[in-house]
């Protein structure tokens, strides 16, 4: 053979090479990041309710009663959530991989995690008396309200008396401001009544004054103890207003910036990386043409099936055993760092992310097996190729 066809057939090769490390890339990217079944499966087995669970073992005391509640729903509705998250998933992926035309934001959002009947039912469907509990604590400490000596059992009491009323508001607040955060609406405002607050309190805590009256008061009868009770408490829940007003400085930051979705900012985001999909599209069909072309221009150049098979099969064999060692050389540098550092504030993320290392790079694991099969079953054929030419070659003698 030449050298003109040698030179050539190496200049090929090293591009199909390149090519191929492109392309393995290209693949990788478009059944993970770009796949909203790869995407969605993470969702389905993120282990939500131990990671609550190991926060809670982490948290500071002020943060557990909302903890408590986040995991009382998780518990309670874990799957749903995940499925609202899936449809999430899937609506924008739908419009990223052009399998739908538009996009509302908005509306998607709406119809899915921030859909007011679902969040309603959540709140429905919670435990929120621990979070009562402190509400209410901090409530009488702070306005001075009159209390007996033994107030815990009552402020459960409490808790438990006025949950039904919370529950019932956050089903009346919960609506207009889910209109005003997706730019349903362009104001926000809704009052509450607290009679029923303050109707609790003062049953509940009148008990606890007379059951066990503060030192001062011990030795007067029930009714003095109510008298005094009554006094106390007209003066200082005269603090608590008959109404709270819930409105837009509930989604205000502390920079004065609203925490209310920008849809329109979101959707550009969006288009913008629908473009950068499509272009990405383009170019990995293009880049599939380029090696099919480089594989014909190898085997134009030698046209021989036993030297084509050797080029290509040294080509593939190479690079499929090269992706091998990158695949396990990536996944114990990736597995190794995770091990060494301290992930969010638990160990169980930190043991999740280790367990699912090796779901992005599976795509390589697979290439590289293919690969360096083909890669053995084309020397194989040039083997055996070449053993049939020199059979064939043998003189033949007859008698």
């Amino acid at each position: 053979m030449s050298a003109p066809k040698i030179i050539g057939a190496v200049i090929l090769s090293i591009i199909l090479f390149i090519a191929l490390c492109f392309f393995s890339v290209a693949v990788t990217v478009k059944v993970t990041a770009l796949n909203s079944s790869y995407v969605t499966s993470l969702v389905e087995d993120m282990p939500v309710s131990e990671i609550l669970d190991e926060a809670g073992k982490q948290a500071d005391s002020a943060d557990s009663p909302q903890l408590d509640i986040i995991k009382g729903i998780i518990d309670n509705d874990e799957a749903t959530i995940k499925e609202r998250i899936i449809m999430l998933i899937n609506d924008i992926y739908d419009y990223l991989n052009s399998k739908s035309d538009d996009i509302d934001i908005a509306r998607i959002l709406g119809d899915t995690v921030l859909d007011s009947d679902f969040m309603t039912s959540l709140v429905e469907g919670s435990d929120l008396k621990p979070l009562l509990e402190e509400f209410i604590a901090d409530l009488i400490a702070d306005k001075g309200l009159p209390s007996g000596s033994s107030l815990d059992e009552y402020i459960e009491n409490i808790a438990a008396d006025i949950e039904p009323w919370a529950k019932e508001q956050a089903g009346i607040v919960i609506p207009p401001a889910f209109d005003y955060v997706l730019g349903n609406s362009d104001t926000f405002s809704v009052s509450v009544s607290l009679d029923e607050l303050k109707d609790a309190l003062e049953e509940n805590l009148k008990q606890s004054f007379l059951s066990s009256p503060p030192q001062k008061y011990q030795g007067l009868s029930q009714a003095e103890l109510g008298q005094i009770f009554d006094a106390l408490f007209e003066q200082y829940s005269g603090e608590i207003p008959p109404s709270y007003t819930f409105d837009e400085k509930l989604f205000t930051n502390q920079d004065g910036t609203s925490m209310a979705i920008d849809a329109t900012e979101l959707e550009q985001a969006l288009r913008d990386c629908r473009e950068g999909i499509g272009i990405f599209n383009i170019v990995f069909i293009a880049l599939i043409i380029l090696i099919l072309l480089l594989i014909a221009g190898i085997i134009l150049i030698y046209r021989d099936i036993r030297w084509s098979a050797l080029n290509l099969g040294v080509v593939s064999f190479i690079f499929g055993a090269g992706l091998m060692v990158f695949y396990f050389t990536s996944l114990w540098m990736i597995r190794d760092f995770l091990a060494h550092q301290d992930i969010a504030f638990n160990s169980v993320i930190q043991d999740w992310l280790i367990s699912i290392s090796g779901k992005p790079l599976l795509p390589i694991l697979i290439m590289s097996i293919c690969f360096a099969a083909t890669g053995i079953a084309l020397l194989v054929t040039c083997f055996f190729y070449r053993r049939r030419q020199r059979l064939d070659e043998l003189p033949v003698y007859c008698e």
